[in-house]
């Protein structure tokens, strides 16, 4: 439930940065084309803006990180569970896989596909049925392309003086820039709530359907235990 609110709040504050900078765009829009008069309020109200959520999407950020991490180290506890052969990678990974250069980019796609498969419904003969990777697609391309267009707006931020008007118009297209990776960010941020729901959804429906089997099992070996011990102490 922690990781669905702070996904949530990470979808609103998406929100409200992508509002932010459409906001930006406009006000800067009607400076350098002069067709209206603008009062340094709205460029307040903007910058008041800006500012709550500069300081707050990093906390949250980190916070829905730490949380998101502890939940998917617990999913691919139950995936060894479900389908001990069936992983690519160490279990380890799915902690280190977040921190390690280079490899970030796609480690934490392959575990979560790995436990994606090996928490698939089972079908009448034992099977797993093959469910749609759609949504695993568009979290983790959305989140790398926001990852992405972040860094080009950030480098593209360095060249802008603010207190030149020709560079307004540089500065109007860095912020339709931001506009886009916030965009992603919500994406990936809703899609990855519907991946949290799915998957923790299968594998407690996969436990669901193995506890009554472990129940049995342990029954029936309760009572052989039993009988061999009556056993014995009549010989």
């Amino acid at each position: 439930m922690a990781v669905y609110v702070l996904l949530g709040l990470n979808a609103v504050l998406a929100a409200a940065a992508v509002v932010a900078d459409v906001w930006g765009d406009v006000l800067l829009g009607r400076l350098v084309d002069g067709s209206g008069d603008i009062g340094l309020d709205e460029f307040d109200a903007l910058d008041s803006l800006a500012n709550g959520l500069d300081k707050a999407v990093i906390p949250l950020m980190m916070v829905t990180a730490v949380l998101f991490i502890i939940w998917f180290y617990r999913i691919r506890q139950n995936a060894d569970l479900l389908l001990p052969n069936g992983h690519r990678l160490g279990r380890g990974w799915t902690i280190g896989a977040w921190v390690t250069p280079v490899v970030l980019l796609w480690f934490p796609w392959q575990l979560m596909v790995d436990c994606w498969r090996a928490s698939a419904p089972l079908d009448a003969e034992g099977r797993r049925r093959a469910v749609s990777e759609k949504v695993l697609v568009l979290w983790w391309s959305t989140w790398i392309g926001a990852l992405v267009v972040n860094r080009i707006a950030n480098s593209k931020m360095k060249y802008v003086d603010v207190t030149v008007l020709a560079s307004l118009g540089d500065l109007r297209e860095t912020i339709r820039v931001e506009a886009a990776g916030s965009v992603l960010r919500l994406v990936a941020a809703v899609a990855a709530i519907v991946v949290v729901q799915r998957l923790t959804a299968m594998q407690s429906a996969r436990r669901a359907d193995i506890n009554p089997l472990a129940a049995r099992a342990a029954q029936v070996a309760a009572e052989e235990a039993r009988a061999q011990a009556q056993a014995q102490a009549q010989a």
